[in-house]
This record gives structure tokens, sequence and C-alpha cells, in this order.
């Protein structure tokens, strides 16, 4: 991550002389040191009784409806955190545009929807630590590869380019393919329909998103082939009030933890079989 954060030790007596050297000269140790991930030490503060988590289901494979039930990435990272902490997880299923101001507003205690971590955002919430390093890719028809496999191919006046509205796939499409026609969509199902329908060239989205059709759904889609050249690069993280640093801290910890122990990679492994970008935590 891009952050790092100190921890106070509690209250200390005086120190003594010789102490207070020993303090000196440990911090002029670390000061050299790089910016590192959140201290993973457990909180003294037990888990809460009860974790209202955001979610706005509409981004498979992070999170979605299937048969009228939630799944997907941060769904099944949510039922952990339940189960390590013996906790009650409440999902509180939102608008993907009021997921923020219910956090703020203490609706919800936590964002869990595939949420990448902007500077825009971070003005709002507190982000814990990325647990996936993906970005946005552009989805194209199969028959259209050798037509629109080149860069520019995207950027130019004849092309026609969707993407999911208030989304950084937007962002991206708005800043940097100024020159084709641009047309949003509210759902990647919307962008996919309009796609074969050709309606339009490309449907730029979330690369886990496009791993998927070309894995798990491939039979669904024989007609779609992603452009794997990464568009974008971004972090996917969770996001908590910017007050609440205990269960960040908190979060940060259980993230570690399934890292070291191969939780994490467990979870990705079942949603993205295919992956055409590295995928790691944060070092």
């Amino acid at each position: 991550m891009r952050r790092s954060a100190s921890r106070n030790a509690g209250q200390l007596s005086w120190p003594s002389r010789a102490a207070i050297g020993l303090f000196l000269s440990s911090l002029a140790a670390l000061s050299g040191c790089s910016e590192t991930m959140h201290p993973a030490a457990p909180s003294p503060v037990p888990p809460p009784a009860e974790l209202r988590v955001g979610i706005a289901p509409i981004y498979p494979p992070l999170a979605f409806k299937e048969k009228g039930k939630l799944a997907g990435i941060e769904v099944d990272f949510a039922h952990q955190l339940g189960l390590d902490w013996s906790t009650k997880v409440i999902f509180v299923e939102l608008p993907w545009d009021d997921l923020i101001p219910a956090l703020r507003d203490r609706r919800i205690d936590v964002i869990m929807s595939g949420m990448s971590e902007t500077p825009e955002r971070s003005e709002l919430v507190s982000f814990t630590d990325w647990y996936i390093r993906a970005g946005q890719m552009a989805l194209i028809r199969r028959s259209d590869y050798d037509k629109f496999r080149k860069p520019n191919s995207m950027n130019l006046p004849t092309t026609r380019v969707g993407f999911q509205t208030n989304s950084t796939g937007e962002q991206y499409a708005r800043q940097e393919l100024t020159k084709a026609k641009l047309i949003g969509y509210p759902t990647l199902e919307d962008g996919i329909k309009a796609l074969r329908a050709k309606k339009i060239d490309f449907f730029v989205y979330d690369a886990p998103a496009i791993w998927r059709i070309r894995g798990q759904l491939r039979e669904q889609y024989p007609d779609l082939i992603g452009r794997y050249e990464p568009l974008t690069e971004e972090h996917l993280a969770w996001a908590v009030r910017k007050d609440d640093i205990v269960l960040r801290d908190r979060l940060n910890a259980e993230l570690t933890k399934w890292k070291n122990d191969g939780e994490l990679e467990l979870v990705l492994d079942h949603w993205i079989p295919v992956r055409k970008m590295t995928v790691l935590m944060a070092p």
C-alpha cells in the first residue's frame, strides 16, 4: 500500500537518560526504512459483535447475485471474517453511489464491494491494505480481434467505447479516449449485451470480470475475448470510516493472516482461475 500507519505503544513511565538515548538510536535506525503495510498485530479490542457490510452486488466476480443470493469474492471474504472473529455479518445491499455516503453516515461499518482505492475516495474514507492488484481492461468481440488489437484502435473517431457509469472505467475513458465515441451503461450485463449486439466496439471494465469471462464463463461467452494489456493499474481494498482505526487495523491483520496461510489465494483462485495480471498482496 502507499500508506503506512503508526501505533501508540501505550503510556510509559518517565524514562531515564539511558532509555532516551536507546529510543533515539532506535528511531534513527528506523527512519531509513521504506513504507510498509499497516502493522498486523491484533488489536487488544475484541472483535465487533456484528459487522454491517455494505455491498453493491453488480460486479461479478467480486460481488453479484447468483440464483438470487449474494455471491463472489467479497461475499466469501465477509463470511470468512465472520468465522474468524465469531462475528455476525450483516450484508446491507446498496446502490454503488450510496456506499460511501452510507459508510460516512454510520449505516454500515465497512464497504466490501470491489472498490478501487483512488485519491478522491481516500479523501472521504480510509482504505485497508489492498488484496488484489487489477485494473481496467477492454472486452471485444472475438471476430474483431485482428481489427482492434492495436493499442491506438480504441481512440479513433470511428470507435465506440462502452463502460459502466460512475466507475474507474468511465474515468479512464473520459481522460484517455478523447477521440472515441463514449457510451455509458448501468451494469456489466448491459455492456456485454451492447457489445454482442454490435452497438459498441469495446467495453472497458474491471480485469477480474474479464478474466472470469475467459475462464469460468468461457462457454457462455464464446464470441468475446479480452484485450489483456492493462489499461490502468488499480488496487482493490475495503473501506472504513476515517475515525475507525481499530477496525481498519484489525482488517489489515486479517488480510495478512490470509496471505500467509493461503486463504486469500484460495478464494481468488476459485472465482478467477484465469488471471492475466499478477495478483499479489502488498509487500
